[in-house]
């Protein structure tokens, strides 16, 4: 898998991140601090973890380092192993493995309105290698986590199991321990700023150990995280000083068939699992901001533009008025549009609320993006033939298929499903600048795919998508009067595009339509408080559903005419020379 040359295809209405890109969020076990957060690793996900580890304690130094492999085995489950290797400067032998480390971890459910995410941690020591220890160790931990806009609190507790007369030499499994943590996410960054506290004892007679730590995890590249850490005992006893540092890689192996997932579950469930996947592996992920940087970097900024809207919407129980409309506007028209994020951002870092209210929603959200963006890197690769590039789009539309709890339906949804609803078009009546905005990022979205799928060199390509994005800011001008007045249409703005890729464009329709009637539930006084999720999750079921409420393929073409054409919606993007 090629590394790094950085991400986030561009064109997202609110686009969220790829998993990799926003893993620096993730808390990992003693790094960079000691507590962990309560989220696993996305199925079919690997991460490599490559740490060094300093400490002094009563006069005897430790170097340390502790590779870990972790896989998303399973939804909501992931399992590892670690190899603790170590040098001290004890008597007799000090250098060696200390140990052999199996580990799992399973999510129950992530953040309610009223409960945070709280998942099940279980560690298997085995005494391999010289610095091991005498028996074999078992502990487990629960762990929970609960968000606060940017703010996130981590509450830990576990227990061990083993005489622990002969612990290992490096991360033994203490008899008990119970820590929590605070961290702070600056997204523009891609940074994350931790402290806890943490308290164990070795064993029952031990005495407590109590520590304090300060750490951060930074995201260097959309699939590599660095943190580092510094620890310091606050009782008699702990460290004198302990500091660490760390590389992650995130990886994964494309699938050499797709399998269906389970069926989606159009119930309202009270608790809801974290069930996050992994986008499909392959040479061409990140090419996008490699080569096209201003477009790509745009695009994060909608990461939060979509995000503080539904968060807007929903805590103000649709009466947001200027907070939305002017100020949220102007920052992001005026501000992060011009000065986006390094990387995406994280949904939930924005709008904690509306993740906690509707998360199938932002799964199915952002597993829709994510094809929107491996699309992009496939047309930005230029290593690729054109040929190529139209048999990976097909195979990466199956994979995300494949998945269908969280994939929209390939056969176009009426219109009335978006207008003529008991709570249609609320939304962009009472904020026609924003509901502006919002149509703005879906002609841009759908509309640079038409450049990169037309032209046939790398300059007349970057020329299209320049032409695009200039397109964009024009809209943004003299807001509203030069925004769509109607909402794009994928074969309108886009037509050899959707041509080439008639399942792609479908579900882009449908994905956009989806976010027009999210905004419109979250508007809407007709709709009460306690009817949100459910209306929100009906709209979820029928949006997967290609029996119903559709239309035909002919129609779906004819629909930009028929919406009063094309340039009511932005007009037709940048084709052909």
């Amino acid at each position: 898998m090629q590394r790094i040359s950085i991400a986030i295809l561009a064109a997202a209405l609110g686009a969220h991140s790829l998993a990799a890109q926003t893993d620096y969020r993730n808390l990992d076990d003693d790094r960079p601090a000691g507590v962990e957060d309560a989220y696993p690793l996305e199925r079919r996900a690997f991460e490599l973890v490559l740490p060094y580890h300093f400490s002094r304690e009563a006069g005897r130094s430790l170097h340390a380092s502790t590779p870990e492999l972790a896989w998303g085995a399973l939804p909501n489950l992931a399992l590892g192993v670690k190899a603790p290797l170590g040098a001290a400067d004890a008597p007799g032998t000090s250098t060696g493995l200390a140990g052999i480390r199996l580990f799992s971890l399973y999510n129950f459910f992530t953040e309610a309105p009223s409960l945070p995410a709280l998942s099940l941690r279980g560690d298997l020591h085995l005494p391999v290698g010289a610095l091991a220890g005498e028996d074999a160790r078992v502990s487990l931990k629960l762990l929970a986590t609960r968000s606060f806009g940017p703010w996130r609190m981590h509450l830990n507790g576990g227990y061990g199991f083993a005489d622990p007369a002969a612990a290992s030499a490096v991360e033994p499994l203490p008899r008990w321990s119970a820590g929590a943590a605070l961290d702070r996410t600056l997204y523009r960054q891609s940074l994350l700023l931790v402290g806890d506290v943490i308290g164990r004892a070795a064993d029952r007679d031990a005495p407590t150990e109590v520590e304090a730590g300060l750490g951060l995890r930074w995201q260097w590249t959309p699939t590599l995280v660095l943190d580092a850490g510094l620890r310091r005992r606050l009782s008699a006893e702990g460290h004198d000083i302990a500091m660490g540092v760390g590389l992650t890689h995130a990886f994964g192996f494309a699938p050499r068939r797709t399998v269906p997932s389970l069926p989606s579950v159009p119930s309202v469930p009270s608790l809801e699992q974290r069930d996050a996947t992994f986008y499909f592996p392959g040479p061409f992920n990140w090419q996008f901001l490699k080569r096209y940087p201003d477009a790509a970097r745009l695009f994060n900024a909608f990461d939060y533009g979509h995000a503080v809207l539904y968060e807007r919407l929903l805590t103000s129980h649709g009466a947001a008025g200027d907070a939305l409309e002017q100020r949220e506007f102007d920052f992001l028209v005026g501000d992060l549009l011009r000065r986006p994020p390094r990387l995406g951002v994280a949904e939930e870092s924005v709008a904690p609320a509306y993740a906690r209210l509707a998360w199938r929603a932002k799964l199915m959200f952002e597993w829709a993006h994510i094809l929107h963006r491996q699309i992009y890197d496939l047309y930005a690769d230029e290593r690729l033939s054109d040929s190529a590039r139209v048999a990976l789009v097909e195979r990466v539309t199956d994979h995300y298929l494949a998945n269908t709890a969280l994939a929209f339906t390939t056969a176009p949804k009426s219109m009335e499903l978006m207008d003529e609803a008991y709570y249609s078009q609320v939304f962009r009546q009472r904020y026609p600048k924003f509901n502006g905005l919002i149509w703005a990022y879906h002609w841009l979205q759908v509309g640079l795919y038409e450049p990169m799928v037309t032209r046939a060199t790398p300059a007349a390509r970057r020329a299209g998508v320049e032409a695009a994005v200039a397109r964009f800011w024009e809209m943004l001008d003299s807001p509203p009067a030069g925004m769509p007045r109607v909402m794009p249409m994928t074969a309108a703005v886009a037509p050899e595009f959707s041509r080439r890729h008639p399942r792609a464009a479908v579900i882009f329709d449908n994905l956009h339509a989806l976010h027009d009637i999210i905004s419109d539930i979250l508007t809407s006084e007709k709709v009460p408080a306690g009817r949100k999720k459910a209306e929100i999750y009906a709209a979820l079921a029928r949006y997967q559903d290609g029996s119903r409420d559709t239309m035909e393929m002919e129609h779906w073409w004819m629909m930009g005419e028929m919406m009063g054409g094309v340039e009511l919606m932005g007009g037709k993007a940048p084709g052909r020379d």
